[in-house]
């Protein structure tokens, strides 16, 4: 196989940022992140390392940022925080949740992680599909130009 210097074997490259895609709506509570594709009507459960991950990729993070958090605050080797966030990274982008950003990002702050008392395990994505049907058929998606939920102003 054929390697490209600062590429992972994903395509995902370790500075790269990414946007949360504009279909998809996410809330943080507690240590998990719940997160909706309006457009198809899926729904994403994050939790743990996952919640972390997202929290960060969220707001306009890195992969290095988020493997930085996940080996601060879990008990788990840098390569292997590496490896596995760099791959939950590339299912965010395969269910259409994240998607990379041209040239720099003007982000910001990241959030803090405190250090988790849970074991590590992976990042994960849960997805559910059992509301699809409601969330696409739903008439309150067509109130407005502006779409439901309403996305707050950015300040």
């Amino acid at each position: 196989m054929l390697a490209c210097a600062g590429v992972t074997t994903n395509g995902v490259r370790p500075e790269s940022v990414f946007a949360v895609r504009p279909t998809v709506r996410h809330e943080r509570l507690d240590d998990e992140v719940i997160a909706i594709d309006l457009e198809s009507g899926a729904y994403f459960a994050l939790d743990d390392v996952a919640a972390v991950c997202w929290s960060i990729l969220a707001a306009g993070g890195t992969a290095t940022a988020a493997v930085e958090a996940t080996v601060a605050g879990f008990d788990v080797a840098p390569e292997a925080a590496r490896r596995d966030v760099e791959e939950f990274v590339g299912e965010l982008i395969r269910v259409g949740l994240l998607a990379p950003v041209d040239g720099p990002s003007e982000r910001a702050a990241l959030p803090a992680m405190p250090r988790q008392s849970h074991a590590y395990k992976p990042p994960a994505i849960e997805r559910f599909d059992d509301l699809e049907e409601l969330l696409v058929l739903d008439p309150i998606h067509e109130v407005d130009e502006a779409g439901w939920p309403a996305t707050p102003v950015d300040t």
